[in-house]
């Protein structure tokens, strides 16, 4: 499987948000597709991750010098104050417990300096990655009311503005359908032969001579502290 053939992740980001010269914390690397992305252009990125695994395939596969890799069991790591200009949620917000979005997003804005910003990367709700998973279960399934629960965190942080919402599309590749099957439905061995039929009919729709291309949605919003004259 190939994440953002395209670079989608980063043109976006770069499009709304200047990383020259910038401290970045990443919140939720996974493994480390975009962190390698954030490294070309700030100046330090720590990366950080919940799962110890993730973490060491991204230390792997992303050589960078300006790159610290950390373990955060909530994401959100155990730093000093005003040590960070920008906060990036890559698609890791809405794996949060709803219960604890809130708190996350304070922790992060903890770590920032008092101009510093929030980026939130989520999964939008169109797309043929996104149909997958929520009428197969694949990957992390059907992420629609933790999605719902993530935007509502964001516009409860008090102090801080959501700015306008930004669509964009992003692709996964997937060789064949045993790439997909591997990637996106490990345990699709025990699964009945008609379901994993239904699964193939449905990537018969997206093949190409390249592979299997399906397309999902993005949302990005990025988050700015209110000056206390615009609170007044």
């Amino acid at each position: 499987m190939i994440q953002d053939p395209t670079n989608q992740y980063i043109t976006t980001i770069l499009s709304y948000c200047d990383l020259r010269g910038k401290e970045v914390l990443e919140i939720g690397c996974g493994k480390g597709r975009i962190t390698r992305d954030l490294a070309l252009h700030a100046k330090r990125v720590v990366a950080t991750d919940p799962d110890a695994a993730s973490l060491e395939t991204a230390r792997s596969v992303t050589a960078a010098g300006n790159i610290e890799f950390m373990l955060a069991p909530t994401g959100v790591p155990d730093l000093p104050d005003n040590s960070f200009d920008i906060a990036v949620y890559t698609l890791s917000l809405h794996h949060v417990p709803a219960a604890e979005m809130s708190d996350s997003l304070r922790s992060a804005a903890k770590l920032l300096h008092k101009d510093g910003i929030i980026i939130v990367v989520e999964p939008g709700d169109g797309g043929s990655f996104s149909e997958a998973k929520e009428r197969f279960g694949a990957g992390s399934g059907d992420e629609r009311p933790a999605k719902n629960a993530a935007i509502r965190a964001m516009h409860s942080l008090v102090g801080w503005t959501v700015e306008e919402t930004v669509l964009f599309h992003t692709l996964f590749k997937f060789d064949n359908d045993e790439d997909f099957l591997a990637n996106m439905l490990p345990a699709c061995r025990q699964l009945p032969e008609s379901y994993l039929n239904e699964v193939r009919s449905f990537l018969d729709q997206h093949r190409n001579d390249q592979g299997i291309i399906l397309e999902a949605e993005r949302r990005l919003n990025v988050l700015r502290p209110i000056k206390k004259r615009e609170q007044s």
